[in-house]
């Protein structure tokens, strides 16, 4: 290749090595298989989701896209964990692999593990690798025990069916015994349980019907209807005006008591963060580059990126002419180089920035850094 461009000869080499592991791939995902096959166990008891040295790829004409290359963090029992990192740093496929979500045969979780702490109706715990998973046993775990609120709720409303048709069909589906009257029923009480003051007519009524911020506690209601243990929210304030997003993160914080569960949240708006979670996860260019508590990450951010994050914030006392800006650009996802990817970018860089990629280094017993700077040597 040279000057960026591929010969036909090229594109069609890449294409048959590409078909090859699709191929394979997908014959994983859709194979038969005993559950013991991916039946394992925490690391941490206290934790109900692991996430370790997972990669998920994007198979392409013009290469592999290594979209989340080599993604680890935990999310424990009752904590919020926020990720964090600009447009296009994996936050979003990481969360769509937790969900089995990518589309294939081109998106494809290549590596790693994701590990789930489930609970059966009888209390029964077992751990399952969903990265392991076959696609027919997923529902096991999918909508059922992790639920997701997405971040337009207007593209994840069907507009054909009312609210209450869409809310009744979660109940069908994950308890398929349940009569019309009961589906209604869990409805109206999950409609209530998020503070829509006339669940009756929200039930009744069509998705273009109901304001942003309605909507998107209907699909808040949709995602705790089943009584999840982990609930993802990609963006779930992004289209709402500053009064209703107050609201919305509101009534998630008093979900997450209310059922006794955990929460991912995803978002690149570093205030929701500070207020929301008790985690941060930073991520650039598919990887985590620093991780720790909330007040750690605010209080004391080690990498050059998370300090640029933070400069970039727009305060009440900002100056618009004077507002920080991260220079340079992300490198190329199909061809990452060896070295730190914020290199190029970084007003800290030393000549071991040009060396291998920066492991994780541990600060303190929860603050993590992945930067040349803070080596023991």
């Amino acid at each position: 290749m040279s000057n960026n461009y591929l010969s036909g000869k090229e594109i069609r080499a890449i294409a048959k090595e590409n078909k090859k592991v699709m191929k394979r791939l997908e014959a994983q995902k859709y194979r038969k298989c005993d559950e013991s096959e991916y039946i394992t166990e925490m690391k941490e008891s206290s934790n109900i989701l692991e996430i370790d040295e997972l990669h998920t790829y994007f198979f392409t004409e013009q290469g592999v896209v290594k979209a989340v290359n080599g993604v680890s963090f935990d999310v424990p029992q009752n904590k919020t964990v926020g990720v964090v990192g600009e447009s296009g740093c994996g936050k979003s496929v990481t969360s769509m692999s937790v969900m089995r979500l990518l589309q294939g045969p081109t998106g494809q979780i290549y590596s790693g593990e994701i590990r789930f702490k489930s609970k059966d109706k009888d209390g029964t715990e077992k751990v399952f690798d969903i990265a392991k998973m076959p696609m027919a046993d997923i529902h096991k775990i999918r909508g059922n025990q992790i639920a997701m609120i997405f971040q337009e709720p207007m593209t994840s409303l069907n507009p054909v069916f009312t609210i209450g048709q869409q809310l009744d069909e979660v109940t069908f589906i994950h308890n398929p015994e349940a009569s019309k009257e009961d589906a209604k029923a869990k409805s109206i009480e999950m409609l209530n349980l998020v503070g829509i003051a006339m669940p009756e007519r929200v039930y009744n009524a069509f998705p273009h019907e109901l304001s942003g911020g309605m909507r998107q506690r209907v699909m808040i209601s949709m995602a705790l209807a089943s009584n999840p243990r982990l609930i993802i929210a990609d963006e779930p304030t992004t289209a709402l005006d500053v009064t209703i997003q107050a609201q919305i993160l509101d009534l998630l914080r008093d979900l997450k008591t209310k059922i006794d569960g955990s929460i991912m949240l995803i978002t690149h708006d570093l205030g929701i963060i500070a207020e929301m979670a008790d985690y941060v996860i930073v991520m650039y260019a598919g990887r985590v580059i620093e991780k720790g508590t909330v007040d750690e990450i605010f209080h004391n951010p080690l990498h050059p990126y998370t300090i640029g994050l933070q400069k970039s914030k727009p305060t009440l006392n900002s100056d618009s002419e004077t507002l920080f800006n991260i220079p340079g650009n992300v490198p190329n996802p199909i061809n990452m180089p060896a070295y730190c990817y914020f290199k190029e970018r970084c007003s800290k860089c030393t000549k071991k920035c040009s060396g291998e990629y920066p492991e994780m280094i541990q600060v303190s017993p929860t603050h993590f850094v992945a930067c040349h700077l803070y080596d023991e040597e």
